[in-house]
C-alpha cells in the first residue's frame, strides 16, 4: 500500500473516532474493566482462566493484565458507523507485526468483543466457533 493511501485509511479512520457516536464510544472506554467472559475458538473458559483478565484504557491505547502481572498492550482504532461497530487493535509487541481485526457492541455496562487472529479477517457476527480461530471477551468495568 502505497504512503498517500496509507495516510488516507489514517484519516479516514480518524474521522470515524471522531465522528460523535465514535467519540462516545472512545469516552465509554476508557477505564479498567475486568473480563467476565471468554470463548476462545469454540472453547468457554471459566474461573480463573477467563477472571483472571484485566484492561485499562487512556486515550487510544490500552494495557492487558493477569491479575496485576502486565501482558502487553497498544493502540486502538474504532469506528462506530460501521454495523457492526469496529475496532483494529495495534499491539506494541506483536509478534507478526499485524493489527487485529475485531467488531465491538454494548450490552448494558458489557463491552464485547470479538476477534480475528492478526491479520486475518475481521469476523463478522459475535461467535467464536470452533475452528474460526475468533475469540470473543466481555469485559465489565471494574468497581473500586
Amino acid at each position: 500500500m502505497s504512503r498517500a493511501l496509507l495516510l488516507l485509511v489514517a484519516a479516514g479512520a480518524l474521522a470515524a473516532a471522531d465522528a460523535p457516536e465514535g467519540k462516545k464510544d472512545l469516552e465509554r472506554m476508557q477505564g479498567d474493566w475486568a473480563r467476565v467472559e471468554l470463548v476462545l475458538d469454540g472453547q468457554k473458559y471459566t474461573g480463573d482462566d477467563a477472571l483472571g483478565a484485566f484492561r485499562t484504557v487512556k486515550g487510544d491505547h490500552y494495557t492487558v493484565f493477569r491479575w496485576e502481572k502486565p501482558l502487553g498492550g497498544g493502540t486502538f482504532k474504532i469506528d462506530a458507523s460501521q454495523k457492526p461497530r469496529t475496532i483494529d487493535l495495534f499491539p506494541t509487541n506483536s509478534p507478526m507485526g499485524k493489527p487485529i481485526r475485531a467488531i465491538y457492541e454494548w450490552d448494558g455496562e458489557r463491552l464485547r468483543i470479538c476477534n480475528a487472529a492478526p491479520g486475518k479477517d475481521r469476523p463478522t457476527d459475535f461467535s467464536a466457533k470452533a475452528g474460526s480461530g475468533h475469540t470473543v471477551n466481555v469485559w465489565e468495568r471494574e468497581r473500586k
